[in-house]
């Protein structure tokens, strides 16, 4: 069974408000964060809000940009190169929009609130409190 977390980051227009995308497995800080590291060097040249944007793009099984292509991937997953596995992309699901506070209604373990301003991670708890800033770099 896998660690569900969510990945985004704050709503520009209104900072208390994070906008994110579901991911699957693999949710522990000590696989997320270096992978968005990865992501963010390797796939989107060091630009945080290309990051984001990468990273919004799809709800996922799993991140990675290094991942290989499953060659028999589940039906509706696809491969997304230097970024990961979506979790299903044959009905696209709205982003998921929340505030901090209630992040105890999303039952996940984890959240990670990407900043473009200085290239960091803040890691939420489940309950959405702050528990450590990584830096992208």
């Amino acid at each position: 069974m896998g660690t569900p977390c969510y990945v985004g980051a704050a709503d520009p227009a209104r900072p208390t408000i994070v906008r994110a995308r579901y991911v699957h497995s693999d949710g522990n800080p000590s696989s997320v964060i270096p992978q968005l590291r990865g992501i963010w060097a390797t796939t989107t040249g060091r630009d945080t809000n290309a990051l984001i944007d990468a990273v919004l793009a799809h709800d996922w099984d799993h991140l990675g940009p290094d991942l290989a292509p499953d060659p028999r991937p589940v039906p509706g997953q696809h491969h997304v190169v230097g970024v990961g596995m979506t979790l299903d992309d044959t009905d696209p699901e709205p982003l998921t929009v929340f505030p901090l506070s209630r992040a105890v209604d999303l039952v996940a373990s984890w959240i990670y609130v990407i900043n473009p301003v200085d290239d960091t991670v803040t890691v939420h708890s489940g309950d959405g409190e702050p528990v450590g800033v990584h830096h992208l770099g």
